[in-house]
């Protein structure tokens, strides 16, 4: 491979994994200079970044969502991501538990499992695995308002957890994969 295409390879994976950091963020020192010039395969540990939440590492919302999808669907096909995604989507844009904002939405309590007994710190977003890199990808998809799942703002596992009070009460909209997607039954979509 010539000089010429490696350089420009990493040039275009900078503005790539620059999209993962919030605006006047800079990688830690700790990360070797290749990973912070934005070479591909190099593990962006949330670890690494400082205070968003309080002593809590700083990283962007983008890949807030995106950790949420991976933990709520890992192990689930693309449409399945995708399908988490636009739930998380959907609650931000009908603040249905939620003040609007990523953060407000997949880190409120009781609201999505994986961050019931974590925080994002402990967590580790690596671009080597292809599920968080499918999760990301789902996250940015379902931001142009296409319709996964009819709107849904709830959605669980029957084959991991009782059905939940609100799934006897609601609407199913879809099934996908192993996940189950409703709409609350006084909410229209």
């Amino acid at each position: 491979m010539s000089k010429h295409l490696r350089v420009g390879m990493a040039i275009s994976m900078v503005g790539f994994l620059s999209v993962l950091l919030m605006p006047g963020m800079t990688a830690s020192p700790l990360i070797p200079v290749h990973a912070r010039a934005g070479v591909v395969g190099m593990p962006l540990s949330i670890g690494n970044f400082a205070g968003l939440w309080g002593d809590q590492p700083m990283f962007s919302e983008e890949t807030l969502a995106a950790l949420t999808v991976y933990l709520e669907a890992r192990g689930e096909s693309f449409a399945g991501k995708l399908a988490v995604a636009a739930v998380i989507r959907n609650r931000m844009k009908l603040r249905y538990q939620s003040d609007g904002t990523i953060k407000g939405t997949v880190l409120k309590p009781r609201q999505f499992q994986p961050w019931n007994f974590k925080s994002p710190h402990q967590v580790r977003f690596d671009l080597r695995n292809k599920e968080m890199r499918d999760s990301l990808l789902a996250w940015r998809l379902v931001q142009d308002g296409r319709k996964i799942v009819d709107g849904a703002v709830l959605f669980y596992n029957p084959n991991l957890v009782r059905t939940p009070y609100w799934a006897k009460v609601s609407q199913k909209v879809a099934t996908i994969g192993g996940h189950e997607f409703y709409i609350p039954s006084n909410r229209q979509v």
